[in-house]
């Protein structure tokens, strides 16, 4: 198509005919205009299931019953959120660097300029003041999910803990990940991808698995603690 300069497999899968969530993810670079719906449809017309999301640029089908997933990424939003880094720090919030690990793991199947090479060698220059920025954008928000925890417990309200619970883990990890100067993968690889990490908080491991743990020996107030206790020895690293 016109105007797509790159495509990444993004986080290489390996092929397991037994998970039954095993799916192939491209993302695809462009500038301009794509063709719209009705016609990327009649493109893949060997494909079946096929469907698009309305509210963002992705595609959706099988492919000879391999479940196949496009996304579409403007590299003029790229670009710019990397000349303005400082900027564009709200990006972060939700999404924390995900989108710059898919940038910078994903296979290159295919690409028509240096432009993967440049983005590439722009996220290993980032400026240590961008790496302070997100630490403090991070640390705030596990501080607040923290919060939110030991609120819950106190108050006994089970869907708040549940919410805040996994906001705090969530948000604890993207913290530790920038903390090590590291792009956060996705959710379904941070488990794996959070020992690779040069530098971990004191007893780490053993307050991770704790409070991983669902078991009547780590109850809501057990666990309150644990996130206490990691929430505070990550805080040298900050």
């Amino acid at each position: 198509w016109d105007g797509v300069d790159c495509i990444l497999l993004a986080e290489t899968p390996k092929s397991d005919d037994y998970d039954p969530y095993f799916f192939i993810s491209l993302d695809v670079y462009y500038r301009g205009r794509l063709p719209d719906v009705d016609d990327r449809q009649r493109q893949f017309s060997d494909a079946g299931a096929f469907e698009s999301s309305s509210v963002a640029s992705k595609d959706r089908f099988l492919l000879e019953d391999i479940p196949v997933r496009v996304e579409y990424k403007d590299m003029g939003r790229i670009d710019e959120i990397l000349q303005r880094t400082k900027d564009n720090m709200w990006v972060f919030r939700q999404t924390g660097t995900y989108m710059f690990h898919r940038l910078e793991t994903g296979k290159v199947l295919y690409a028509e300029s240096e432009w993967i090479e440049t983005i590439r060698g722009d996220l290993k220059a980032l400026p240590d003041t961008f790496w302070a920025l997100l630490v403090q954008s991070s640390r705030a928000t596990m501080e607040h999910y923290l919060s939110d925890l030991m609120t819950s417990v106190i108050q006994e309200n089970n869907l708040y803990y549940l919410i805040s619970s996994a906001g705090f883990i969530k948000s604890y990890l993207s913290l530790l990940f920038v903390a090590n100067r590291r792009f956060e993968p996705s959710a379904r690889k941070l488990y794996e991808t959070v020992w690779e990490l040069k530098e971990l908080p004191e007893n780490f491991k053993g307050r991770f698995e704790s409070f991983l743990r669902d078991s009547p020996d780590f109850p809501p107030s057990r666990k309150m603690e644990l996130a206490e206790l990691m929430a505070r020895s990550i805080l040298p690293m900050c």
